[in-house]
């Protein structure tokens, strides 16, 4: 193994650790989003926060491709 093999694994693990964690903690919204008062302010928020979601499990998937291209 050279040294650029094994920190090329390793920012693609934290890469993907971190894209993880974001999908993660957009999972469950804030309780200050949930409890707005005004509806399209609740509307404004999912629609963002399903937008961010999905970006971010793409994100995901692609550096668990590249995670798993490594091994293999």
């Amino acid at each position: 193994m050279t040294a650029a093999w094994l920190l090329n694994a390793l920012q693609l693990f934290l890469a993907t650790s971190g894209a993880l964690l974001m999908f993660l903690h957009l999972c469950k919204p804030p309780v200050v989003a949930v409890d707005a008062p005004a509806s399209d302010v609740r509307r404004a928020y999912e629609t963002d926060r399903r937008r961010v979601m999905l970006g971010v499990g793409l994100l995901a998937a692609a550096f668990l491709l590249q995670y798993a291209g490594i091994f293999i």
